[in-house]
Formats: C-alpha cells, sequence, structure tokens
C-alpha cells in the first residue's frame, strides 16, 4: 500500500506541471461561468428610489441612537455633527464614551444637544457599555452604529422605514468606507469584497450590521437588550438572540453609511479574526453549526495556504506546490471578479495599484483567516 502511494506521488510530481496548467485553464473556466451569472445580476440591479419622505410618515416615534465609543477621539466630534445633521426631528443619542485619548471630554461637551454622555470604563466591553446607554435611552425604536461612523439622512430613513412604516422589529443596512479612504487600494479591496457578499442577500438576512441597524426596543426588551454577558461579537449575539425569539431581520440594501476601514494590515487582521472568532465561540449556542463549519473551514483554508500546503510541498513535492498555485489562482480571480463587479455596480474606485496589490492582499486574508485558531484560546473574552 506504502509502495503504491509512493510509486502515485512520484507519477504526480512527474506531471506537476501539466496538473498546474489543468487546474488553472479550469479555475479559469469557472470564473468566467460565475462572472455570466454576475452579470446577470448586476443586469437586474435598479437604481434605487427616493428614501420615503418623512413628511408622509404616520408618526415619528423617538430614536435612541446607542454609541460605544473607545479611543476614538480622531472621530468622535464628526461623528457627533453626522448626528446632529439629521433631519430626522425626533431623536437623541446616547454615547458612552471613553479611553485615554480623551474621547469623553470631547463628547462631554455636546452634552444637553439631545444628547446624553456617559463614561466607560477599561475594560467594560462594548456589550456593557450599550447596556447602560439602554438604560438612559426613551426610544422606542432603537438605531446602532459605531463612533467611527458618519450618518446620513438618507441612510438613516432608509433603515428606519421598515419598522416605522411596516412594523419590522429589526433591520439592517450596509456601510461604505469613509470619503477620503477611498482613493487607498486596500481599503477599495475591502469594499469590494463587502458590495459582492451584500449583493447576494435577500429580502431577510441571518444577521446584522452593528453599525447600521435599527431594532425596536420591544423586541430588545424580550431578548433581555444587551444583559447577556458577551466580551465579544455583540452584534452577532443580538441577531442570533433576535432570531430564536422569532423576529426577522430585514435587510436594506439601499441604506449606506460612511464607515471607518481598517486602514493597516495589522487592523484588518483583528478585525477578520474577531469575526472568524466570533462565529465559533457564538455558534453552538445558538444552533448555527453550518456557520461555525464555514468559520473553521474558512481558518483552516488559511492555515493550509499559509503554512501546511508550502510545507507539504517540501515533502511530497512539487504536486502539492502545483495543488497551492491553483487554489491562489482560484482567490486571486475571485478577487477580480469581485473587483469588476463592485466597479460596475457601485462604481467603486478600482484602480491598477488595487489590481496589482491583491495577490499580497490575498496573503493578508490568508493570515487574517488562520488567526482565529490561534487566537481563540488566550484571547476568548476579548473585544
Amino acid at each position: 500500500m506504502i509502495g503504491s502511494l509512493h510509486s502515485l506521488n512520484q507519477l504526480a510530481n512527474r506531471h506537476a506541471g501539466k496538473l498546474l496548467l489543468l487546474g488553472l485553464v479550469g479555475v479559469a473556466a469557472y470564473n468566467w461561468r460565475q462572472w455570466q451569472r454576475d452579470k446577470t445580476l448586476l443586469a437586474r440591479d435598479e437604481e434605487p428610489g427616493p428614501p420615503p419622505p418623512l413628511e408622509a410618515w404616520p408618526d415619528l416615534p423617538l430614536v435612541s441612537v446607542l454609541v460605544a465609543a473607545w479611543n476614538e477621539a480622531d472621530m468622535i466630534e464628526q461623528h457627533i455633527e453626522s448626528f446632529l445633521a439629521l433631519r430626522y426631528p425626533n431623536k437623541e443619542l446616547i454615547l458612552c464614551a471613553g479611553g485615554d485619548d480623551g474621547t469623553y471630554e470631547i463628547a462631554r461637551r455636546h452634552t444637553g444637544e439631545g444628547m446624553v454622555v456617559l463614561e466607560q470604563q477599561a475594560g467594560e466591553g462594548k456589550q456593557a457599555a450599550l447596556s447602560r446607554c439602554l438604560a438612559e435611552a426613551g426610544g422606542e425604536l432603537i438605531f446602532l452604529t459605531d463612533a467611527d461612523c458618519l450618518l446620513n439622512d438618507e441612510a438613516f430613513t432608509r433603515t428606519l422605514a421598515p419598522l416605522v412604516l411596516e412594523r419590522e422589529a429589526a433591520a439592517t443596512g450596509r456601510s461604505r468606507p469613509l470619503a477620503e479612504q477611498l482613493a487607498e487600494p486596500f481599503t477599495v479591496y475591502q469594499w469590494c469584497t463587502d458590495i459582492y457578499v451584500a449583493a447576494q442577500y435577500g429580502e431577510y438576512v441571518p444577521g446584522i450590521l452593528g453599525r447600521n441597524c435599527a431594532v425596536t426596543r420591544q423586541a430588545l426588551e424580550q431578548i433581555d437588550g444587551f444583559q447577556a454577558n458577551v466580551r465579544t461579537g455583540t452584534d452577532y449575539h443580538m441577531a442570533k438572540s433576535l432570531l430564536r425569539q422569532g423576529y426577522r431581520i430585514r435587510y436594506v440594501g439601499d441604506s449606506t453609511i460612511e464607515s471607518r476601514y481598517p486602514a493597516t494590515v495589522r487592523s484588518y487582521w483583528r478585525r477578520q479574526s474577531r469575526w472568524v472568532r466570533n462565529l465559533m465561540i457564538h455558534g453552538p449556542a445558538f444552533g448555527a453549526q453550518d456557520e461555525v463549519v464555514m468559520a473553521l473551514r474558512t481558518s483552516l483554508v488559511g492555515l493550509a495556504m499559509l503554512l501546511l500546503l508550502p510545507v507539504a510541498a517540501l515533502l511530497a513535492g512539487p504536486v502539492i506546490l502545483a495543488l497551492w498555485g491553483v487554489l491562489f489562482f482560484q482567490a486571486f480571480l475571485a478577487k477580480m471578479r469581485y473587483a469588476g463587479f463592485a466597479r460596475l455596480l457601485l462604481r467603486a474606485p478600482v484602480t491598477a495599484r488595487q489590481l496589482v496589490w491583491t495577490p499580497a492582499y490575498i496573503l493578508a486574508d490568508f493570515f487574517a483567516w488562520s488567526r482565529p485558531l490561534v487566537d481563540l484560546l488566550p484571547h476568548r473574552e476579548r473585544w
């Protein structure tokens, strides 16, 4: 048996070049077929109509915007100003701010302008901070966003509209990079993937985007608000809790707010690792075994591409290196499709510089995906 496997491996190694070429052709054909499907999806896309005018709404319930801000001094002023500029008249901002960069002190300057500012303590975390915000909020509707986001009238009203006009319990929209980030290829690379993934969503989704979502106070109270001991994955835990109680989450694809995307590879690694890790931590408690499997598969793919296959190539020969090349080419062509799709759908500013750097960005993805397998145990409770 061992001799047969050895002979088979030798035969494969002798034809590694041909196997590589065959694999590359197959991957190219697969992505071509996927691109035809993508073009069909683009053809069905319609320009969004105007948001429902506030004057036509039957009522304008009080909306409480809850934000946990930690070390956000560089954006907290802009964030507050974007809230104050909203045309929606019946609103309040409950902000739990802290850190060692003066975030709390900056936020306090605006106390009394339809705002309540609480001081966030070191180690408190997002979940506990939002719980304190909710206790101070008086709104029938709760809007959740982040301190590194800029609100705008269109996105705000579009996200709220299903709750006010259609009696939905929860709704979530999308985000885009800050305007000044659109000149950065790495930021646009991330956004292209977000655009492509979001285009596959239906009317209802199994999760929320915590920087652009709204939920009724009644629904939040039924899931005990933010009382659960959740040190990481607040948004994921809330979404799954809502679904478990029988609520649906409406997807509002035409609602987009500006948000600061990771500008460095290190910050990108942290965010990607946290997202995958949240699935592993909370998925089993909600019976989301398919999402846990997806998270584990993603991490294993990253680990295999970064370490396992290169080591195996040293031991087993060039056929494993050929396999690595085919898989990497698949990742590269997929990212090319995402970039083309995003450029056609939303005129994302895809540049030649971004395309040239895409292989390096893919390697960054592999590292980010593999991190949860290492991070999960030592940093399980870190937000």
